[in-house]
């Protein structure tokens, strides 16, 4: 059998793409820690809200762009407001987090807003909700499901 061994010689911009993509996979990643993640359960079909720390231990600004979970049919981030003595939600998109700053989704501030529960769930549970990042990200936390006082 005859194999023929075919040498290709890369234009030096073509090089230094594949370099550079190369160089690209090794970067670090954003780094964030999720900490104390949980959720208030509510009675019947209400929707649920979920509440952790997100710290940016980077050295880079991440931007937090959404979440999902298979266990409800929708996860919002919501932030609550009080203005001229009535409260009041509004969905927000995305929210940035410079680095080495920590966000806190709580009660009376940003949360996440847990909607269509796709079964039961009772107080102890423990339910996956991933994080999703603009630069790439998704980070899988597991939220410990605490009664209606959780905070």
């Amino acid at each position: 059998m005859n194999h023929s061994i075919r040498r290709y010689r890369l234009a030096p911009w073509l090089a230094g793409v594949v370099l550079a993509i190369c160089a690209g996979g090794a970067m670090a990643a954003p780094s964030v820690n999720v900490q104390h993640a949980r959720i208030r359960l509510l009675p019947g079909d209400l929707p649920l809200a979920g509440y952790c720390e997100v710290k940016n231990t980077g050295s880079a600004k991440v931007t937090l762009t959404g979440a999902s979970s298979p266990a409800f049919g929708g996860v919002m981030m919501h932030l609550s407001m009080h203005k001229n003595g009535e409260a009041s939600m509004k969905m927000v998109d995305k929210i940035d987090i410079a680095p080495g700053k920590t966000l806190r989704f709580a009660p009376g501030g940003y949360h996440l807003m847990l909607m269509n529960r796709k079964h039961s769930l009772k107080v102890g549970d423990v339910v996956p909700i991933t994080l999703h990042f603009s630069e790439g990200m998704d980070l899988e936390k597991k939220f410990r499901v605490g009664g209606a006082n959780t905070q």
